[in-house]
């Protein structure tokens, strides 16, 4: 833009209104210092309100550079860009370097944070996959080499058959802020709305909500003038219903997640930041809307939450328990996070944040480190160490390789949202009790399925819970107890004792390890407990937990043999 526009008095009093409440970056989220017009002034775009946006310097002058670049591609626009090979993923993780184009200067980074792999990842993902095109496609059009962590979440929520259909419906890629999903969900939409309608043979329909409108609209704003430009794309720009229609008839739309987004049938809905959005909205909206069509894929992008993040905690709970059993459903699951590690340590702030040193410095970080919002937004924690009712790493301290003992109690608890039916089976064997995970299912048929497979040891004991005592079948009220919050308050404390003594010894179950890291310890008037309410997230296998452990001391094995009448 020439110094005649900076010059132009509605744009110097428009850009003194956006920048007055220190906004943040619609592209990056970092300070905003400039404003950005969404459609360039020498392509039409004016000075209005609705034509400006916040935007820090680097994204404002990458964001030129690329519209210089734009143009001089604009008579090839039909082009063929280059796809690397589906079926070949050594190329595939190859086709970018480390450096995201265009983010700023490289910063000092750790030696591990080099590594891009993530903490958990869905397994059996296989070699086809859409992914490759998505990275071309930001290169070519974007003029963005993407991060190799956002080329692997791609492959994998994009991985499809030899037919062409995906093989996840559903995705869920989890960072700390700042790591480019934002950019990384951009090039998904981009590419699904432009080259998916030429593979199906049929236009497309998208839909990007988030948990604020304005998140979801700067997606919008970052994307949309380069459709128009490029592509020949129509935009609707009215508040809360922007919209873009291609001319083979695609359409992506943009809203807020809202339990009342009726009306539209979508082969691709992103959501930004699930952690904010309702379970309600989620079940009663969005995946309705995707029925009918062929192959979609519900992606969702997001920072760790809180005991809020209904919708999220139930889709990460899910993938975990089947990343811990080897099966592979229809949901894909990648997250960078820190873990069962020292979040005091800055070496290991790199595992939640893989743009550490590119987009992101560990200076940065340090600065915000005392914040209370630090672990969840910026190591992508679910737990809460500082409230845990062990000390950090402490449980990690007590993992041991199997087998697990026979034998022992086997605790059965629901979740709070009704949502899950867990079991955990502890043991003591030579002085220590061994504490394992059998099962977490989603409904009570597949429980008690569970609980009789389980209880075909004989030297099993049953501990339920008041909720599901009634339904327990005649056969196994004998090798049954009932346990509940009494119990709870009366071992806690013991529980608790014999982990610091290292008397409890576990497999290193990811599910388990989370619940027992995010327990929080109250006090009540009759003793001590572990809160659900205080806790950040579920924690119903470290009750579970606690009871076996109790419980496992007093049973050792001790089953009476049955008495035969002939």
């Amino acid at each position: 833009m020439t110094q005649r526009h900076y010059n132009s008095k509605q744009y110097k009093d428009n850009r003194a209104q956006i920048l007055a409440d220190n906004p943040t970056c619609y592209i990056c989220g970092r300070h905003a210092t400039t404003v950005d017009h969404l459609l360039e002034v020498d392509r039409g775009g004016t000075h209005d309100m609705e034509n400006l946006a916040p935007c820090c310097l680097s994204c404002n002058s990458r964001k030129g550079q690329q519209w210089g670049e734009i143009k001089k591609k604009k008579t090839k626009t039909d082009q063929t860009f280059f796809c690397a090979p589906a079926d070949d993923p050594a190329l595939f993780i190859s086709l970018s370097p480390d450096e995201l184009a265009g983010t700023g200067d490289d910063q000092p980074a750790l030696p591990q944070v080099r590594d891009y792999l993530p903490r958990l990842e869905t397994s059996g993902i296989g070699d086809l996959s859409y992914g490759p095109q998505v990275v071309s496609w930001a290169k070519t059009f974007m003029s963005l080499d993407l991060f190799k962590w956002q080329q692997r979440c791609l492959f994998g929520q994009l991985a499809h058959d030899e037919n062409g259909d995906l093989l996840f419906r559903e995705s869920l890629v989890s960072t700390a802020r700042q790591n480019g999903k934002s950019i990384g969900l951009q090039a998904l939409i981009g590419w699904w709305l432009t080259e998916m309608p030429k593979l199906r043979g049929q236009p497309q329909n998208i839909l990007s909500v988030a948990n604020r409108l304005d998140r979801a609209e700067s997606v919008f704003n970052a994307l949309a003038p380069m459709l128009v430009e490029l592509f020949g794309a129509k935009a609707m720009r009215t508040f809360g219903r922007k919209s873009v229609e291609m001319p083979d008839g695609s359409m992506w739309e943009v809203r807020a997640a809202s339990p009342n987004l009726h009306g539209g049938s979508y082969d691709l809905v992103c959501a930004d930041e699930l952690f904010n959005i309702s379970e309600r909205a989620l079940s009663e909206a969005i995946r309705p809307s995707m029925i009918a069509r062929r192959s979609p894929l519900l992606s969702c992008w997001s920072t760790a939450g809180d005991e809020s993040s209904e919708a999220m905690i139930h889709m990460r709970e899910t993938a975990i328990n089947e990343i811990e059993k080897g099966e592979r459903s229809r949901l894909y699951f990648a997250e960078w996070s820190i873990g069962d590690r020292d979040f005091r340590n800055p070496e290991n702030w790199g595992y939640a944040n893989p743009c550490l040193g590119k987009t992101i410095t560990i200076e940065a970080l340090q600065a915000v480190s005392k914040k209370d919002s630090f672990l969840r937004a910026h190591l992508n924690m679910w737990v809460s160490s500082r409230g845990s009712w062990l000390e950090e790493g402490l449980w990690a301290s007590c993992k041991v390789d199997g087998p697990m003992p026979v034998g022992g109690v086997l605790c059965v608890e629901m979740s709070m949202d009704t949502n899950r039916y867990v079991g955990v089976r502890s043991s003591m064997f030579d002085g220590l009790v061994h504490t394992s995970v059998e099962f977490i299912v989603d409904n009570e048929a597949s429980m008690w399925a569970e609980i009789d497979r389980v209880m075909a040891d004989k030297l099993v004991a049953l501990a339920i819970t008041p909720t599901l005592e009634i339904h327990t079948p005649l056969n196994l009220r004998r090798r049954m107890t009932v346990v509940g919050q009494a119990e709870l308050i009366k071992f806690t404390g013991l529980a608790q004792k014999m982990i610091i003594e290292g008397r409890v010894k576990h497999l290193g179950q990811v599910t388990l390890s989370e619940h027992m890291n995010r327990a929080v310890m109250i006090k009540t008037g009759a003793g001590v407990t572990l809160s659900h309410k205080s806790s950040p997230g579920p924690i119903e296998l470290a009750k579970c937990a606690v009871w076996g452990i109790a419980l496992s001391s007093k049973y050792q094995n001790r089953a009476k043999p049955m008495m035969v009448v002939r």
